[in-house]
């Protein structure tokens, strides 16, 4: 699968019934199989329990990486559990687009701490998610792709904090400043190349 179908799932997770959580929280995700094997794709921000899981900056300290951020941790750890379950000893992908992409992260962190890492991390316009670099050696090993269209704001926020991985940056930006309008997928998806 490419990067372009990983999106498409990120995509499908907005619309989708969850296979895990609940479409009224920020907590939840699809579970897929996939040309490339399991996949499990959480949604971003579209409603108010998901402004309050990104409002959350606060750090939380977790053993093993350091400090993350806190609303992006809880939403993961409300779901870890069944998410972990679907999972089982399968290899998995972790998708996500926003704070989606953010919760797979946390995601991978859980796996790789408790020796099960995913196969492969894709997050598309991705908020930072940690004050220190302890995500990104723990997932040094792992396949993490994280994409930044334009000049989305999204990706550079919030400020003082890191990335899981590099940002590979892709897309023409609609304006030459800061903005959400390069965030949404509808522009994501185009600027990873054609179907």
């Amino acid at each position: 699968m490419t990067p372009r179908d990983f999106a498409l799932l990120a995509q499908e997770a907005y619309t989708a019934k969850p296979d895990i959580g609940r479409a009224d929280s920020a907590s939840r995700a699809i579970v897929r199989q996939t040309a490339a094997g399991l996949a499990v794709a959480f949604p971003g921000t579209d409603n108010v329990p998901c402004w309050l899981a990104d409002l959350d900056i606060r750090q939380v300290s977790v053993e093993g990486v350091g400090d993350v951020h806190r609303g992006f941790w809880q939403a993961w750890q409300a779901i870890a559990p069944a998410v972990t379950a679907a999972v089982g000893a399968q290899p998995v992908t972790l998708v996500g687009h926003s704070l989606g992409a953010a919760i797979a992260i946390m995601a991978a962190v859980s796996l790789t701490l408790a020796g099960k890492p995913p196969a492969a991390v894709y997050g598309f316009e991705p908020p930072r998610v940690s004050s220190g670099l302890g995500v990104r050696a723990l997932l040094s090993k792992v396949p993490v792709r994280l994409y930044k269209n334009g000049n989305d704001i999204v990706p550079d926020l919030p400020l003082g904090l890191n990335h899981a991985a590099l940002l590979t940056h892709i897309g023409k930006a609609v304006l030459p400043i800061a903005n959400v309008q390069d965030h949404m997928l509808a522009r994501v998806i185009p600027a990873l190349g054609p179907a």
